[in-house]
């Protein structure tokens, strides 16, 4: 694919590095054009900005027809290094995350969910909370900061150096670690919006996203190198070497038109949606505060309708992006969008898959089914291919769990729900391949079929943990017993149920330990946090080797790890033990001081892994975050050495392993 880049993001930005002359306003600066001619697949290349324009206009025309009609309500890892980093689902691309550690710093962003943010002053090492002067609830700063901490991991101690600061219109989404630079990511997304509202545009108008470039090689003084602004609600983000993958949604901003209009507004709707020009249709993008454009209509999908996959509903006028930046050489390597929605991300070692629900299958209208687009995982950003299986990933963070790239296979679990009262609830393994000569994920084999009928789980049981191990994957289904289900790979043609569980309670979250250990993390029958280790060396017949309950003696327990992965921290130790952390909220009621809530991170090992029927669940101690917090949803853990670090919120506790009853912080 032949590209041109007049556009260097360098900290000396002018725009007349694009080279002599002047583009008009029917020729934006741009990053990049895509000279492809596939005319195959689900998503088609856009001949000219004209055809562009009026696809558009067209899919703002139906909206406003059909949200004339009814308007709807508003919703309101593993590693065997020194230092543990963020958990990933696959272990060679990093996902963005508030807090990041390279084995020196911890860079800790502010919550999404507060108005305002805090930072403590520094702490003595030794001291209590309530000798140090530690920042109480009532006493936080107002400052939307990094903050940046250096780290002692032989002492088990912190210390902040530095802050950045950050605009009062923007949250954080995450940060990544790269070398001797710090990247922010932010935006004006709205928060909390799932289901079919997310494909809204209506909501998607008028946002913004922000990626911000720090050189922290001098940690005291960190410096912005470059400041990235794209018109487009963030959607997510994924790393590999030097690349962050961004996908972002933008909905174009139409002067004079109402998004639910009624009788009287149709007609001025009209007007303006005719009057829509390439200009007003196509992101911006500022640089370091200079504006230009990010994408020609050229480098834009749309979709065949002609498609035997193609959604029965017309498309959104939602323009869903992906803006490959280069963190070495401080530019957009490309920029692609295709005209519609999507709901969600899976970055494989290979490529980048982006899944939009399809509620509307003309096929069967009471069937919901999940659409995949598949883009080659370089600056390229080739689109290789669409595919589509019936159901839903189903929302919440574990469903990047049920999407998973294996060799030339890319396989995925599905939910249904139905209006079966006997059994509400349908869930299927759909495996896809791209086809030789088209670009289409074709697929493969689904399970249940007519030759394996068995259900995946039992009649109404909902679809808990997910994890794909190779040729195999683990699944818990749930509704009054914990069913564990072993599904055999091996033949991708032919998936089968190889082995089942039943046991107490229900995990959320997976961790392969190795290939005859799987850790289940979830909840049990006594309302509390559970545990549990599983040998699975024999697929057809894998058992429990226990379970735990945290707290013994609590009257309610939460871990934010069960449904967040970044939450949960583990590090392989030798052949035979690893250490892992998890965050658990609980309440006590004590004789004499009654009930108590406490924010505590629990220390664990997994010993004898190496003689896997003998392999047992170690608890070594606790940290204990509760005195002098500001409550905070949001626990992350590292572990460097011996040391083990605890964040709660943007405070920082530690301990060492070896001696976990001593304990530092809060810093």
């Amino acid at each position: 694919m032949n590209r041109s880049y007049c556009l260097l993001l360098t900290v000396v930005f002018t725009l007349a590095s694009c080279g002599s002359g002047s583009k008009s306003s029917e020729e934006p600066n741009t990053v990049g054009t895509d000279s492809q001619s596939e005319t195959f697949g689900l998503l088609i290349p856009v001949a000219s900005a004209n055809t562009f324009e009026n696809y558009v206009r067209q899919s703002f025309t139906q909206i406003a027809a059909s949200n004339s009609e009814a308007i709807v309500a508003m919703d309101a890892d593993s590693a065997s290094v020194g230092f543990t980093t963020t958990y990933r689902v696959e272990t060679n691309v990093d996902e963005h995350d508030y807090v990041k550690y390279n084995g020196e710093h911890l860079f800790i962003a502010p919550s999404r969910g507060m108005d305002c943010c805090f930072i403590v002053d520094d702490i003595a090492v030794g001291e209590s909370a309530a000798d140090n002067g530690a920042i109480t609830p009532d006493e936080q700063q107002n400052d939307r900061s990094i903050r940046i901490l250096s780290t002692n991991s032989e002492q088990a101690t912190a210390e902040q150096i530095a802050s950045i600061d950050l605009p009062e219109n923007r949250t954080v989404e995450g940060l990544y670690s790269h070398d001797t630079k710090l990247v922010s990511i932010s935006s004006t997304s709205w928060w909390g919006i799932y289901g079919e509202r997310f494909a809204d545009p209506a909501i998607w108008e008028g946002q913004t996203t922000a990626i911000d470039i720090y050189d922290v090689s001098n940690i005291s003084e960190p410096s912005a190198q470059l400041q990235i602004e794209i018109e487009g609600g963030f959607v997510n983000s994924r790393k590999k070497g030097d690349i962050v993958y961004l996908v972002a949604r933008h909905t174009p901003s139409i002067d004079n038109y109402t998004f639910f209009p009624n009788e009287e507004q149709q007609a001025s709707n009209q007007a303006a949606i005719d009057a829509l020009n390439i200009d007003q249709i196509l992101p911006k993008l500022r640089v370091n505060g200079d504006i230009t454009g990010l994408l020609n209509a050229e480098d834009c999908r749309i979709t065949d309708a002609d498609n035997a996959i193609a959604p029965s509903a017309p498309a959104s006028p939602i323009m869903t992006m992906i803006i490959a930046i280069d963190l070495q050489e401080q530019e957009i390597a490309n920029a692609i969008c295709y005209l519609d929605s999507t709901s969600g991300i899976y970055v494989s070692e290979n490529a980048i898959y982006l899944t939009q629900v399809d509620y509307s299958n003309s096929a069967d209208e009471s069937i919901d089914r999940t659409i995949v687009h598949s883009f080659s995982l370089s600056t390229e950003l080739n689109y290789l291919g669409s595919g589509a299986a019936d159901g839903q990933l189903v929302t919440g963070s574990n469903r990047d769990f049920r999407i998973n790239e294996h060799e030339e296979y890319l396989r995925l679990i599905t939910t249904t729900y139905t209006d079966n009262s006997a059994d509400r609830v349908d869930h299927q393994l759909s495996i896809l391949r791209l086809a030789d000569e088209s670009l289409e994920l074709e697929t493969i084999a689904i399970l249940p079929n007519a030759q394996r009928p068995d259900p995946i789980g039992k009649p109404n049981e909902e679809l808990y943990g997910v994890r794909f191990m190779g040729d195999k994957v683990y699944m818990v289904t749930f509704e009054r017993i914990d069913p564990l289900y072993a599904i055999d790979l091996a033949d991708p043609t032919d998936p089968k149920i190889a082995g089942e569980l039943t046991v107490t309670g229900f995990s959320d979250f997976l961790h392969p330990v190795n290939n005859e250990l799987l850790l289940g993390l979830g909840g049990g029958e006594d309302g509390l946090v559970k545990l549990e280790l599983f040998n699975i060396a024999d697929i057809n017949a894998p058992y429990s080797l226990g379970a735990r309950s945290i707290e013994v003696g609590a009257t309610w327990s939460y871990s934010e790890a069960r449904y967040n992965r970044h939450a949960f921290t583990y590090q392989v130790i030798d052949d035979g033990t690893d250490r892992f952390t998890i965050p658990v909220s609980l309440i006590l009621n004590d004789e004499i001081y009654g009930y108590s809530q406490h924010e505590r991170l629990y220390l664990f090992e997994i010993n004898g892994k190496d003689n896997s029927v003998n392999a047992s669940l170690y608890q070594v101690g606790y940290i204990d975050a509760s005195d002098n917090q500001w409550w905070d949803d949001r626990h992350r853990a590292v572990i460097h050495d011996d040391a083990v670090f605890f964040i709660n919120g943007t405070l920082v506790w530690s301990t060492l392993w070896t001696d976990p009853s001593l304990q530092n912080g809060p810093y």
